[in-house]
């Protein structure tokens, strides 16, 4: 489990990552081997193949970039990690909800033990509550919108179930005519857009959506390493820092900014259908882009909350070597603009990570499986 070829491994070689787009950034994959953590799969540049991503374990510049088909050779994976490969191997459209929907699969099959598959259970059921949710949120937003003064007298989220029922099925009905489809139709599509916008949830709507409460906790962590930073007396170490927070305030900038953009979609549900009728696959993307932002953040966040306050310090390397770089798409998709290679640069100076070599690798598999549940 320990093993690494470096013959394997050097054949392949480090290169420059510096994507220019999301896809090109590929999508983080949750292993638990330890030379494995943090990597990320991608399309190659001839979409023949996937290859992956592996941050350069003796720190600084350059990353290793492995054919997916020969991942085994270069390190020897725990069984969870071997699963995990194989159900992704022959997958072309990778996006984090894909790789999101396998590794839940695969955590269910308690490779990764009984807390893991525990919680990817858990998880899926948040998911199908999140859709329901999303999609009684909108049809309650849809009547408000239909009805009368005289009809409005009671809130609908006052009303009955069948009460409610009664009056999302008089909304949808009259909707329909303006949309040029039928009251099915449009049924249809409420539920695909809760399926598509279920991560990103109704803005102010508590408990928060997986893709808000995630930026709350990337938040929360940067705070904490920051706090850390201004009392530490090791430059090193606050560099470190410097860059997981530089990294974290940059990707939950991004993610506020999209969030922002979707929330006055999600606000105006004849209007939503309006673009959903449109473009569907285009509304789809633009409501997935929080998870594209925020990919990689879960287990940068967990590696922080499972860390003893009195190794937190030596985590920070770990988590600046992890921290995911912002690809320039982000400008297009956003119009913002910033300086995307500032978190590139403050990397060159990041120390080894040695944790994979260190003998404790039962303990830091260990350590990866609790990181797997917590981030499900």
């Amino acid at each position: 489990m320990s093993e690494i070829s470096r013959d394997a491994l050097e054949r392949y070689g480090r290169g420059a990552f510096q994507p220019a787009t999301f896809l090109e950034r590929g999508v983080a994959v949750p292993f638990t081997t330890p030379f494995l953590l943090g990597a990320r799969i991608r399309p190659t540049d001839t979409r023949a193949g996937l290859e992956v991503v592996i941050s350069n374990p003796s720190g600084g510049r350059g990353y290793y970039i492995v054919p997916w088909a020969a991942l085994p050779e270069v390190c020897s994976l725990t069984l969870h990690d071997r699963r995990l490969w194989q159900r992704l191997n022959d997958q072309t459209a990778i996006t984090p909800t894909l790789v999101r929907e396998v590794a839940r699969g695969v955590a269910a099959e308690g490779l990764a033990g009984r807390e893991a598959a525990a919680a990817a259970a858990q998880a899926r059921g948040k998911e199908d509550a999140a859709r329901m949710r999303l999609n009684f949120l909108l049809l309650l937003d849809l009547v408000r919108r239909t009805e009368s003064a005289e009809e409005a007298r009671l809130p609908p989220e006052a009303d009955t179930p069948a009460g409610i029922e009664r009056r999302a099925r008089r909304a949808v009905a009259r909707t329909a005519p303006t949309l040029g489809v039928g009251p099915d139709v449009v049924a249809a599509w409420l539920e695909a857009i809760a399926t598509a916008f279920c991560g990103v949830g109704m803005p102010g709507d508590r408990p928060a959506s997986r893709t808000r409460g995630l930026l709350a906790r990337v938040e929360a962590m940067a705070g904490e390493v920051e706090v850390l930073a201004a009392r530490s007396h090791d430059p090193a170490e606050q560099h470190a820092a410097a860059l997981v927070v530089d990294a974290a305030r940059l990707s939950a900038a991004c993610a506020r900014a999209a969030f922002a953009d979707l929330d006055g979609l999600l606000a105006d549900t004849p209007g939503l259908l309006r673009a959903w009728r449109a473009e569907q696959g285009a509304l789809a993307r633009r409501g997935a882009r929080p998870d594209w932002l925020l990919d990689g953040w879960q287990i940068i966040c967990e590696l922080w909350r499972d860390a003893a306050p009195t190794r937190r310090e030596g985590v920070l390397w770990e988590m600046a070597l992890l921290a995911p770089v912002m690809p320039r798409e982000v400008e297009d998709w956003l119009g913002l603009a910033e300086d995307w290679d500032r978190p590139a640069r403050l990397r060159r100076s990041v120390r080894a990570k040695e944790e994979w070599r260190s003998g404790r690798m039962l303990e830091i598999v260990a350590r990866n499986e609790r990181l797997l549940a917590r981030a499900a």
